[in-house]
C-alpha cells in the first residue's frame, strides 16, 4: 500500500507531501490543478521514465519518493537483490537536467528493470499508463485461473508435472552417460587399473625419502664413521688408549683412598660404554655399500607416487577416496540400463497422468471462460459498455506448468468492430472500465495492493458513473483505490477525499493539495455539480450526493 507520495519540483509541484490512507481515495479538481501529475508522479515510482519538461521551471532537479508497506512477495525480491528493509519501503526518483535519471531503494542505487519488476507487485496503474497487469497476455490465465476453483487439481498437476520434469532430466543425463558409455568405462577402468597397479602402502613415501636421503649419503657417512673409529681406538693416542692410561691411574689412587672407588667404577662403566660404540659403529662402517641400483630403484618408485598424486590426489587418503568413487561410478554405469528401462516406465505412466489432468484443466477454464465472459459483460453493462462484446480464447500449446492452455482475452468495444487483444485498446477510459470489471470479479484474490485509476470516468457521467463508484468502492474493500475523477457521483463513495488546487504567488504557479473534511467534501461536491457559483440548493443537492455514497 502507498502511504506517502512526495514531490519536489515536479511540473507545477514545487514541494508536496500527501498522505494516502486504506479505502478510497478520490482526487478532484479544477482541469489543469495538477491532478494527472499526481498519477504521473506514482507513474515514475513505478519505473517510467521521467523526462526533463517535467522539472519544474528554473529548478535543475526533480524527485518523486513513495513510501510503501512491504508485502511478503516484495521483501523477498529485495533480499535476493541484496536490498535491506526494516519496515517500510522507500523509494525514490531523481533526475537532473540534462544528466543519467536514478532509482533509489531505501537509499541504495537501483535498476529500472529491478523497480519495474518490484512495481508490479505494488501497484496497477490504469488509464494511459504502461503497467497495466490485465494488458498482458502473460496475465490473462492466471486471471482466469482465479476466477475457477482449480486450486486443488492445480497442485496436483504440479505436483505430478514436478516429477515429470525431473524424470525427463535424469533420463537424458542417464542416455548422455550411456552414448558415452563404453569410452567412460573403458577410462574409469584405465584408472582403477592405474591407481591399483602402483599398490601404495600407508607411510610408503616418507620411508623412500628417508632411504633416499640414506643412499645419497653413502660416502659422507663411511667417512665420518671411519674417523670417529680411528679416532676411539686406531689412532695413537686414541680416546680408548688415554682412558685405560686414566684406569690404572685411578687403580693406583684407590689403593690410597676407598672414597673413590665409585668414581672408579664410573670410570670403568664409561670406558665399556665407548668399547661398545666403537664395536656398533664399526659395524654400522662395514655395512655402508654404495648402490647406484637401489638409488635408481628409490628414485623410480618416488616419481611413480608423485605421478599418481598429480593424477589423483595429494595423499594416499584421497587418492583412495577417489578410487572407491570411480569404482562405484563404474557400478551405476554398467547397471544403468536397468534404471533407464524403470524411468522410462515411469516417464510413460506420469506423462499419460499429467495429459489427463492438463485435459481437466483445460475443460474446467473453457467452462469458466464462458461464465467470467457472462459476468464480465454484465458489469460492462452496468458502466455504459453495452455494445461490448468479450471473449476469452484458449489455445492449445505443449504442455508446460500451467498445463495446454496459453489464453488472452479479447474485446470489441463498439459494434461491427472485429475482437481485438486487450492490449490494442486504445482508449484509457475502456481500459478502466474493463480493468474495474476484473477487479471487482477477482477483488478477493488479486494480490496487487494498490490500484491507480486515472480514466474511469471518460465519456460517462449519470447512472453509469454511479455504478462505477459503487464498483470502486467495493473494489476498495480488499485493494488501495486512488482514483482521478471529474464526478461527483464518483467522488461521493470515496473514503478519503483530496482536493488539488492550482495557485498563483507572484510570478510562479503552485499545484497545491488539501484533504477534506465532511463539510469540504460537500463544497466540493457542490462545485463538480454547480460550477463556480454554489448556490444554496447546489448544496442540498451535494448533501443528497453524499449521502447517497453513505449506503455503498
Amino acid at each position: 500500500m502507498l502511504k506517502v507520495l512526495r514531490v519536489k519540483n515536479f511540473a507545477l509541484m514545487k514541494d508536496l507531501t500527501i498522505d494516502f490512507d486504506k479505502g478510497l481515495t478520490v482526487i478532484t479538481g479544477e482541469t489543469g490543478a495538477g491532478k494527472s501529475m499526481i498519477v504521473e508522479a506514482i507513474a515514475t515510482l513505478s519505473g517510467s521514465r521521467m523526462e526533463d519538461v517535467l522539472i519544474r521551471s528554473g529548478k535543475n532537479f526533480a524527485e518523486v519518493t513513495g513510501i510503501f508497506e512491504v508485502r511478503p512477495s516484495v521483501m523477498e525480491k529485495l533480499v535476493n537483490s541484496g536490498i535491506e528493509v526494516d519496515s517500510d519501503l522507500i523509494v525514490r526518483r531523481k533526475i537532473e537536467r540534462n544528466k543519467r535519471q536514478n532509482a533509489y531503494i531505501n537509499d541504495q542505487i537501483v535498476s529500472l528493470n529491478l523497480l519495474k519488476e518490484l512495481a508490479q507487485e505494488m501497484i496497477d496503474l490504469i488509464g494511459q499508463y504502461e503497467n497495466q497487469a490485465l494488458l498482458y497476455a502473460k496475465n490473462h490465465l492466471s486471471l482466469l485461473d482465479s476466477f475457477t476453483s482449480l486450486d486443488d487439481l492445480k497442485a496436483e498437476y504440479n505436483k505430478n508435472y514436478g516429477e515429470y520434469i525431473q524424470l525427463q532430466r535424469r533420463l537424458e543425463d542417464l542416455l548422455e552417460t550411456m552414448r558415452q558409455k563404453d569410452e567412460k568405462i573403458d577410462y574409469l577402468k584405465y584408472q582403477i587399473t592405474e591407481i591399483e597397479k602402483v599398490n601404495l602402502q600407508p607411510d610408503e613415501e616418507e620411508k623412500l625419502i628417508l632411504e633416499k636421503e640414506l643412499l645419497l649419503s653413502t660416502e659422507k657417512r663411511s667417512l665420518l664413521s671411519t674417523q670417529i673409529i680411528t679416532n676411539l681406538y686406531e689412532a695413537d693416542g686414541s680416546i680408548i688408549e688415554n682412558l685405560a692410561k686414566v684406569k690404572r691411574l685411578f687403580d693406583d689412587l684407590c689403593k690410597y683412598d676407598n672414597n673413590l672407588n665409585e668414581m672408579n667404577e664410573r670410570l670403568e662403566v664409561s670406558i665399556s660404554s665407548i668399547d661398545d660404540i666403537y664395536r656398533e659403529i664399526s659395524s654400522y662402517q662395514s655395512q655402508i655399500e654404495f648402490s647406484q641400483q637401489k638409488i635408481d630403484d628409490v628414485l623410480v618408485r618416488l616419481d611413480t607416487i608423485n605421478k599418481i598424486k598429480k593424477k589423483y590426489g595429494k595423499t594416499l587418503n584421497e587418492i583412495n577416496n577417489f578410487l572407491r568413487s570411480i569404482k562405484m561410478e563404474l557400478i551405476l554405469i554398467e547397471t544403468r540400463d536397468e534404471e533407464v528401462k524403470k524411468i522410462r516406465i515411469r516417464v510413460a505412466e506420469i506423462e499419460q497422468t499429467i495429459t489427463k489432468q492438463a485435459e481437466e484443466l483445460s475443460s474446467q477454464r473453457r467452462k469458466a471462460a464462458v461464465s467470467l465472459k457472462k459476468r464480465i459483460l454484465e458489469i460492462l453493462t452496468q458502466l455504459g459498455m453495452k455494445k461490448a462484446d468479450f471473449e476469452i480464447r484458449l489455445t492449445n500449446k505443449d504442455i508446460d506448468e500451467n498445463g495446454k492452455d496459453d489464453v488472452e482475452f479479447y474485446i470489441s468495444t463498439n459494434p461491427g468492430e472485429e475482437l481485438k487483444p486487450l492490449r490494442k485498446i486504445a482508449s484509457g477510459g475502456e481500459i478502466s472500465r474493463i480493468t474495474l470489471s476484473f477487479k471487482t470479479l477477482l477483488s478477493d484474490i488479486d494480490r496487487i495492493p494498490t490500484i491507480i485509476f486515472d480514466e474511469v470516468d471518460t465519456g460517462i457521467g449519470g447512472r453509469i458513473a454511479e455504478a462505477v463508484g459503487r464498483l470502486l468502492a467495493k473494489v476498495s474493500e480488499k485493494h488501495q483505490i486512488i482514483c482521478i475523477t471529474h464526478l461527483p457521483q464518483i467522488s461521493v463513495f470515496a473514503d478519503n477525499h483530496i482536493l488539488v488546487k492550482k495557485e498563483i504567488k507572484g510570478k510562479e504557479t503552485f499545484t497545491r493539495v488539501v484533504k477534506l473534511d465532511e463539510e469540504m467534501k460537500k463544497l466540493e461536491i457542490a462545485r463538480m455539480l454547480g460550477g463556480q457559483e454554489i448556490t444554496e440548493k447546489t448544496m442540498e443537492h451535494a448533501a443528497e450526493y453524499l449521502q447517497k455514497g453513505q449506503h455503498k
